[in-house]
């Protein structure tokens, strides 16, 4: 082995080294979004496209929800920080999630098993409200029967 080679390999573990112990130190913590709201009390589900057609892409189905946010954000007052929508694996397959909202949140879309970022910044209040318009979007044909679809916002601690 050549003392350049094991140089820069001693410089490649220190920076991978770097890299996790910064992604290592975040911790997810969810926010009580007990005090949200949906307007509708079910999401209506319908077909994307009025004929399905034989590739399978008329499959998609759509619906949409409109939810008054109120989340409590009181232990990370007069703190920067930064909030996810979480949207965990759902049954019974992949399901789309795009929003609009009134102005406070960002806008956004994500599917599930993924989360993202829809707010960064201070934290001056105790709660953080906006009306979010979700879109729901899923494969009819996995679709047999109404089914819960579950989210959450997250705040990430350093």
């Amino acid at each position: 082995m050549s003392v350049a080679h094991g140089r820069s390999t001693f410089f490649l573990a220190l920076a991978l080294t770097i890299i996790w112990a910064s992604t290592a130190q975040a911790k997810s913590i969810t926010i009580d979004d007990s005090g949200s709201q949906a307007l509708e009390p079910s999401v209506s589900m319908h077909w994307k496209t009025a004929a399905p057609s034989r590739s399978g892409a008329g499959n998609l189905m759509v619906g949409t929800a409109t939810i008054r946010v109120r989340i409590n954000v009181t232990p990370w007052l007069r703190h920067s920080g930064r909030i996810y929508l979480s949207l965990p694996a759902q049954q019974p397959g992949p399901v789309g999630l795009s929003w609009v909202t009134q102005g406070r949140f960002l806008p956004g879309q994500l599917q599930s098993g993924n989360r993202v970022l829809v707010y960064a910044g201070p934290i001056t209040t105790l709660f953080m409200e906006d009306t979010l318009t979700f879109q729901f979007t899923v494969d009819g044909s996995l679709m047999g029967r109404a089914v819960p679809v579950t989210y959450h916002f997250e705040m990430d601690e350093e």
